[in-house]
This record gives structure tokens, sequence and C-alpha cells, in this order.
């Protein structure tokens, strides 16, 4: 049964981003303005380029990774301007919940900048098109890896569009394609306008993960790691993404979220732009721990 619960924000709590609205507002812009990590410029109001189908954000503190995820919210603002629901497919942090999970509890979420709603007939028409799909609030509840999107999401949309919340643990190829069709099935009955985002970090390196491939040149290393994956996508091969990620028992949180979009954006003709990566040893310039950041784009010519 559907619940008009809130959501509150709980990431802005741990330090992801501010929980007062002026200075979050100046982080986003301090973000996009970022001329060393992130695009140097706020989004220009022009003619759309390219027909925009969504793509992959990370979802650290925005102090590592919020200027990387500028340059996706650059791109969509800049040839997206409108937009009806936002699908955003995140990291299952939390294990609650069933492989893919989303939840009808909350009907709004939100953080300093407001609310959004919750496009729950869609997330309806998507259970009859995938049964698979749990609905379960607790894997939301303190889940960051979609909160964090929201803000950037509000600065380029203000408060005119709607989400479809899910997290996604480890899966396989045959879920993943399922899945997306599932996706663009319920969709394309509504006739539902929409972007979809996967949040996800990439390899996540130091002892404090219990992953340590590299004693030396570990920014670099992780960055040669990261472009294997990065590659794979670029390609739009779902099933080398996938299988780099068994191979070298990945630490790239999100790659379940990854692989949908990918079929996803398959189904739609889409074209792959690496936008920009670094990770978190270029900002800080401790390689005791590395995490990795990629802002990448799927899109059709138009």
């Amino acid at each position: 049964m559907n619940s008009a619960g809130i959501r509150e924000p709980q990431a802005a709590l741990w330090g992801f981003y501010s929980f007062r609205r002026n200075e979050l507002l100046k982080e986003l812009e301090q973000a996009f303005k970022n001329a060393t990590f992130g695009p140097g410029a706020l989004p220009e109001k022009r003619p759309p380029l390219i027909q925009i189908i969504g793509g992959v954000a990370p979802h650290a503190g925005y102090s590592y990774s919020g200027s990387c995820a500028a340059w996706l919210y650059k791109e969509i603002a800049e040839n997206k301007p409108q937009v009806g629901t936002v699908i955003l497919i995140g990291t299952n942090h939390t294990g609650f919940g069933r492989i893919i999970t989303t939840t009808t509890y909350f009907s709004t979420w939100l953080t300093p900048l407001g609310r959004v709603e919750v496009d729950l007939e869609l997330i309806d028409h998507l259970k009859k098109e995938y049964r698979d799909l749990d609905d379960d609030a607790l894997a939301h509840m303190r889940e960051h890896s979609l909160e964090v999107q929201l803000p950037f999401l509000q600065f380029i949309y203000n408060e005119t569009f709607k989400i479809v919340p899910i997290v996604v643990k480890s899966l396989d190829y045959r879920q993943a394609e399922e899945f997306a069709r599932a996706l663009k099935n319920a969709i394309t009955l509504l006739g539902r306008d929409t972007v979809i985002i996967a949040s996800s970090d990439f390899t996540h390196h130091g002892s404090i993960y219990g992953y340590v491939l590299f004693t030396s040149n570990i920014s670099s290393n992780v960055k040669k790691l990261d472009m294997e994956f990065i590659n794979a996508i670029l390609e739009l091969d779902t099933k080398k993404f996938l299988s780099l990620v068994r191979k070298y028992d990945a630490t790239v949180c999100g790659a379940g979220a990854i692989a949908i979009a990918m079929e996803y954006a398959k189904l739609f003709g889409g074209k792959v732009k690496l936008l920009r990566y670094y990770n978190s040893a270029e900002v800080t310039g401790d390689e005791d721990i590395a995490v990795g950041y990629a802002s990448i784009l799927f899109y059709k010519q138009s």
C-alpha cells in the first residue's frame, strides 16, 4: 500500500553536502565553476545540441566528487531544459531489499532546496512489467547514493520533475537487460519524458575498503583500472563490463545500476561519452585512500 511518507534528508546530516540552503547553493555553484575538476562554468541557456538519455554520476561528498558530477548535470541542463521524471538508479549500500528495490513508502523526498515528488504511477506500472522489483523503504531510508543527486537535479530543474528511486545490488547481464526493457515499456506506456541517472563511484582502493591492489603510483594505477571499466561502458558492452567487475572483484559500488543504464541506453540507440574522470587522491593528495569518480553521458544525436 502506498503511504504519503516524507523522506527527510540523511546524507546532508552525514556531511555529504551542506544542510543549509544558501551554503548548498554555493557548493553547487562552486562544483560547476571549478576549472580544475569541474566544467568551469554554470550551465548556459542555449538550443539543445543532442538528445539526452541519461548518464553516470558519482555520489561521494561534494567536496570530493561534486565537480565531477557537475559535468553530467551541465550537459543535461543545456540539452534537456525540462524533464518529467528522473529515473534514479543507485547503489544498495544498506543490504536491505532484494536485487532491485524501489520504495513507494515515501511520496516526497526533501532536501534543503525543497521537495521532490515520487512518480508513484510509473512505479506501479514498472512493478507490473518487472515482477521481481522489490518495494522496501528500509533499502532507501539511510541510502545516500540517490539523495546526493537530488540537489544537482533541483539546481538545474527547480522542482518541476518527479523521481523513481531504485537501488541495485550485484546482478547479472540477463537481469540488467530484462529490467531495462521493463523500464522502457513502463515509460513508453505512460508517455513519460525521462532521464536516467546511474549513481556510482568507481574503484574504492585502500585498506579501509579491504581492497589493496597497488602499493605505489596508486592514483595512476587506480585510474588505469577504472579506465578498463569505463572503456567497456563507452563500448556499451555490458557483458564485458560485468565480467571485468567479476575479474577484479571490483569495488565499483554501483556496477548493477550502471549495467541497467547501459542496457537502457542501448534500447534507444544511445551513444556514450566520458565527460570527466579523476579520483579522490588527485583532490586530497593522499594515496592511502583513492576512490574513482566518473561523469559519463548517454545520448543520441539530434
